[in-house]
């Protein structure tokens, strides 16, 4: 379709760009306007167009035809659309509709609705409320109360939490107090509890502290004492649990190094149950391994009940003992012991062995002629003689003295074999 275009329309006619026809007048020359096929064409097809499309064959003898087309058109169109005065009824599938137009959710939430004529701890739903957390049966988040001077930390009867604010805690008869006597830090917050007939107080001090107490009764009571929590604000001592001070202290009992304990009474054991120290007695202690008595440890001495291996040297600053005493060595050397007589060996060396040697006082023997013996363990050291020749008369001499030794003080003059 398109609007009127030859020469002779009259431009813009019925707007920017929308032209129209117009009739000649032959007083002022003006041409009427000029119809060509195109136009009539285009008003054609889009006449016939319509008919066609409500399914109506052309009919040259009938001129209501477009009438109606158009009035089948709208019917076939209004029979697909919602009927006004219905108010929703001609909806064919009333939940997918529900859906699509996102109200599902609502629907599914007002199911479970609560209805407006409930109450709430007697207060109606037809408009706002206010509830406080006792309306249900709850626990306040704000305090519901203050403890301060002169009260009493059982005075907190209901449950929930209360300030506390105490500058002077010696007034409160019931504040929980350490072993020691001094009490916590006063400022802080109490919890209170009740179920049933049991009641509850935890009491948290703002320097981190805290301590708790639970008894049986409708209300809390003063005489109920406090359990004091340890925690890194309140460090037990060693005392506190039953354990040793690093300072040291007495423990009593045997004492398991990695495993049990089977030598008892006073002992530690390392590793092994049955290796280890052990106190036996007044100044006695005694070495096991594997329950085998090896050593033990006396005021006097350092027994062993095994052999001893001394990988390095042996020091003793006294003497070395051996056959509980029967033979001994001393720290100049010496050695006493049986096979000595019972002595020491320097003085039966002194008395066995020679310690020196020498020659006696000397002899003369004259008058000598010949052959001269002159007996046992004796030397010559000397010969004198007269004439030309040995012996030659009855005056020769010999000098000689005796070959002595000396064994334990004694010079003996040796003998002859």
């Amino acid at each position: 379709m398109h609007r009127i275009d030859t020469p002779t329309a009259q431009k813009d006619k019925f707007g920017q760009g929308k032209n129209g026809f117009t009739n000649g007048d032959p007083a002022t020359g003006r041409r009427a306007t000029d119809l060509n096929s195109d136009m009539w064409d285009a008003v054609q097809e889009e006449v016939c167009t319509v008919i066609e499309a409500a399914g109506i064959p052309l009919s040259k003898g009938e001129h209501t035809q477009l009438h109606a087309a158009i009035g089948r058109l709208i019917d076939e169109q209004v029979k697909t659309r919602l009927e006004k005065n219905q108010n929703g009824a001609d909806i064919p599938n009333k939940p997918l509709f529900l859906q699509n137009v996102g109200l599902g959710e609502t629907i599914n939430l007002a199911k479970n609705a609560v209805p407006a004529t409930r109450r709430v701890n007697n207060k109606p739903l037809t408009g706002d409320i206010t509830l406080w957390a006792s309306d249900v049966k709850a626990i306040s988040a704000d305090a519901v109360g203050e403890i301060t001077n002169n009260s009493t930390m059982a005075s907190a009867n209901t449950p929930g939490w209360w300030r506390v604010a105490v500058s002077n805690s010696d007034t409160v008869a019931d504040f929980p107090t350490y072993p020691d006597g001094s009490k916590l830090y006063s400022y802080g917050y109490l919890f209170v509890e009740k179920i049933g007939e049991v009641w509850f107080q935890h009491y948290y001090a703002h320097m981190g502290a805290n301590a708790k107490r639970q008894d049986w009764g409708t209300v809390p009571n003063t005489s109920r004492p406090w359990v004091i929590d340890y925690n890194t604000a309140n460090k037990p001592s060693a005392g506190d649990v039953g354990a040793l001070p690093i300072a040291g202290g007495r423990l009593n009992g045997p004492l398991s190094i990695g495993t049990d304990n089977a030598l008892g009474g006073n002992s530690i054991v390392l590793g092994d149950n049955d290796t280890g120290i052990k106190q036996n007695g007044d100044g006695v202690l005694d070495i096991y391994a594997n329950s085998a008595h090896v050593l033990r440890f006396i005021s006097s001495l350092v027994e062993s009940m095994a052999s001893l291996k001394v990988n390095g040297n042996a020091v003793a600053t006294g003497e070395v003992q051996a056959g509980n005493g029967s033979s001994r060595m001393t720290n100049n050397g010496d050695i006493f012991g049986s096979v000595w007589g019972n002595n020491w060996l320097s003085l039966w060396i002194n008395n066995n062995f020679v310690r020196a040697v020498r020659l006696g006082p000397q002899a003369i023997s004259g008058g000598l002629w010949r052959d001269y013996q002159l007996g046992g363990g004796n030397v010559v050291t000397g010969f004198h003689t007269d004439g030309s020749w040995e012996m030659e008369a009855d005056d020769d001499k010999v000098y000689y003295r005796p070959v002595q030794f000396l064994v334990g003080g004694t010079w003996i003059t040796a003998s002859s074999v």
